[in-house]
């Protein structure tokens, strides 16, 4: 037999049996499986709607997305058994034939279960929403802002790649160039799920075309990435108390594009929550009122996600802190000059093709992170 066949089907054997293991300890099947049976006799009743017709969604929601889950696990669990026994009997009788469809097999189980297992880590309840990323320029001056508004860019490419829908809801322009802060919202299924790990400080260098004696400049971008609770997609959202005398609510001129109605009427809006010192403003809608709907829900979410991350870092550094913008501070670094290369220091994962990366092919790092903070979840 085909020495290079049978290394390569040992190998992806093994990855997709270390791969399953990884989906079997990710949930907790058999719960999962009993709380389908007792949803499912809910569902039977015939007093569920007439009681309480939101708690009869809730089920119904619920119930679906655990029939799906156990669906799934079951399918791969049942290929898993038969590419494992079809391997067995290849290597027994020597059926190269069967071997080479065997390892095709495996291949692509193996990159089915890969993305399986990353989607599995994403399964705290704020993972399906939608998400805001936050973005401000820290050290590095007028290049800090031009950073901004690139690392902008970037999230919207990434975003249109994943199918997402993606806004501007809050940018203050900078005094040369770029962006002082900006703010997106990404709209789509387990887009907080795959960016959350973006939070924290990007450090770029490169040689300044607003240096005359061109040399190179460092500049840092603080990223913080939150999930967009909307009524409906997390109980945690109705959780969230906001008194009127804990907000501070201001309105303003909008700045940028949006018509001569936008610029002559205070259509923004910002909030200031007074407990925490939290600031959120909105200045995507002519309508004041929809901008301070938008900023209401820009701050529950922020609230909620500043709780996730304290219970993270109490129990361990999970999340990337948001320190200070300065050296020392980044999770990754965006090399231009002298040589080019994009690096995420926590999980090491590199790439040298800068440009296709800023034009927003971010899952490999986004993947990287998943994997990196999946496995030590695990280890705590």
């Amino acid at each position: 037999m085909d020495k290079a066949i049978l290394e390569e089907t040992a190998d992806d054997a093994a990855e997709v049996a270390r791969l399953m293991r990884v989906v079997e300890k990710q949930n907790d099947w058999e719960a999962l499986k009993k709380e389908q049976g007792k949803l499912l006799e809910e569902v039977k009743s015939e007093t569920l709607w007439q009681d309480d017709p939101a708690n009869a969604i809730a089920v119904q929601k619920r119930l679906s997305d655990i029939n799906a889950s156990i669906k799934l696990y079951e399918e791969f669990r049942e290929r898993h058994e038969g590419v494992r026994d079809l391997l067995v009997l290849a290597r027994e009788e020597g059926d190269t034939a069967l071997l080479s469809d065997v390892a095709s097999d495996l291949r692509s189980l193996r990159a089915e279960l890969d993305q399986y297992s990353l989607r599995l880590m994403m399964s705290d309840e704020a993972d399906k929403c939608s998400c805001f990323i936050e973005l401000r320029a820290g050290a590095g001056g007028v290049e800090s802002c031009v950073w901004v508004a690139m690392v902008a860019r970037m999230y919207e490419k990434w975003a249109a790649n994943q199918y997402y829908s993606v806004k501007m809801v809050d940018e203050t322009k900078g005094e040369v160039a770029g962006l002082k802060n900006a703010t997106l919202q990404i709209n789509g299924e387990y887009a907080y799920g795959w960016s959350k790990h973006e939070s924290g400080i990007h450090r770029f260098v490169r040689i300044s075309p607003f240096d005359a004696n061109a040399k190179r400049h460092t500049s840092f971008v603080s990223v913080q990435v939150f999930p967009l609770l909307e009524e409906g997609n997390s109980t945690a959202a109705s959780d969230i108390d906001l008194p009127p005398g804990d907000l501070k609510v201001e309105t303003m001129r909008a700045q940028g594009a949006g018509g001569q109605h936008v610029n002559k009427t205070e259509s923004a809006v910002r909030i200031t929550h007074l407990p925490t010192g939290i600031v959120v403003s909105c200045q995507l809608e002519r309508s004041q009122h929809k901008n301070r709907e938008t900023a209401m829900w820009m701050l529950r979410s922020k609230l909620y996600e500043r709780e996730i991350r304290a219970k993270a870092q109490a129990k361990a550094d999970k999340h990337a802190a948001l320190a200070d913008m300065g050296w020392g501070s980044q999770i990754r670094s965006y090399v231009m000059q002298p040589y080019q290369m994009i690096k995420d220091v926590r999980t090491g994962y590199e790439r040298g093709d800068v440009q296709n990366v800023l034009d927003g092919d971010l899952n490999g790092y986004m993947e990287a992170a998943l994997a990196h903070f999946g496995r030590k979840n695990d280890q705590d």
